[in-house]
């Protein structure tokens, strides 16, 4: 079996032939950030009617800022790399990439003070 494996390897290794250098490629480290989970960390805050504090993390991922109202129940913050919005009315956090639009997170999260409910 092992000696098979060797004459099986030797084979596969001589039809390969000549190897081709590759171009190098460079990779943008803000277009990489992929969520590896549906619903990260999150912790919002309330600072008053037009201002959430929040805090996003989940893997390497992690974003801290300031929510604020962009019109109705909408929020809005962003950094460098992410914008992250919150609709209030539907409890619904959508956190995408600035630079190429690509959603990383959409889930539900409510600020509700479900202990008066």
């Amino acid at each position: 079996m092992k000696i098979s494996l060797i004459i099986a390897s030797l084979t596969l290794i001589s039809t390969v032939g000549t190897v081709l250098p590759l171009k190098a490629q460079n990779v943008d480290p803000i277009s990489t950030i992929v969520a590896n989970s549906p619903t990260p960390v999150t912790n919002m805050t309330p600072k008053n009617a037009n201002q959430i504090a929040v805090q996003i993390t989940e893997g390497e991922f992690s974003f801290r800022g300031t929510l604020r109202r962009t019109s109705g129940n909408m929020f809005m913050a962003e950094d460098r790399q992410v914008r992250v919005m919150y609709d209030r009315g539907t409890s619904r956090v959508v956190v995408i990439n600035k630079k190429t639009g690509t959603e990383l997170y959409n889930y539900n999260f409510s600020i509700a003070n479900e202990g008066s409910l």
